[in-house]
């Protein structure tokens, strides 16, 4: 399972892996503090798509549309791929600096992994 939360919100128990997915480091002193475990910021949308959507917060569909171009084309979707196929049986948070809760880069992330989970193995 996947969740998505702000960096700031409580970690708790059941956020199994916490996932960076901004496209921007964090200090060494917020890994900490947020309970970080890995930094994805390669995941994370180009800078100028994503300095476009802060300033254009109404713009998620274009934003997500984008986005999610992108990762189609990355040399990172073999890896996404079996992100998508892990969640079903692992828990992972992605996690954003967004304000909106909704409309957020680990959300338009969570919604591609979706996508791609349709061509994961079923369990047996």
């Amino acid at each position: 399972m996947i969740k998505i939360k702000h960096l700031m919100d409580v970690a708790e128990e059941d956020d199994g892996k916490r996932l960076w997915v901004e496209p921007v480091g964090l200090t060494r002193d917020l890994v900490e503090w947020c309970r970080v475990d890995l930094l994805l910021m390669h995941l994370g949308p180009p800078k100028k798509l994503w300095n476009w959507f802060g300033n254009h917060p109404d713009g998620y569909e274009a934003f997500r549309g984008d986005y999610h171009e992108f990762l189609n084309k990355s040399q990172y979707k073999p890896a996404l791929q079996q992100l998508a196929c892990a969640m079903s049986r692992e828990d992972f948070t992605l996690l954003h600096q967004g304000d909106d809760p909704e409309h957020n880069t680990a959300t338009a992330l969570y919604e591609y992994l979706c996508e791609l989970s349709a061509y994961c193995e079923p369990e047996s």
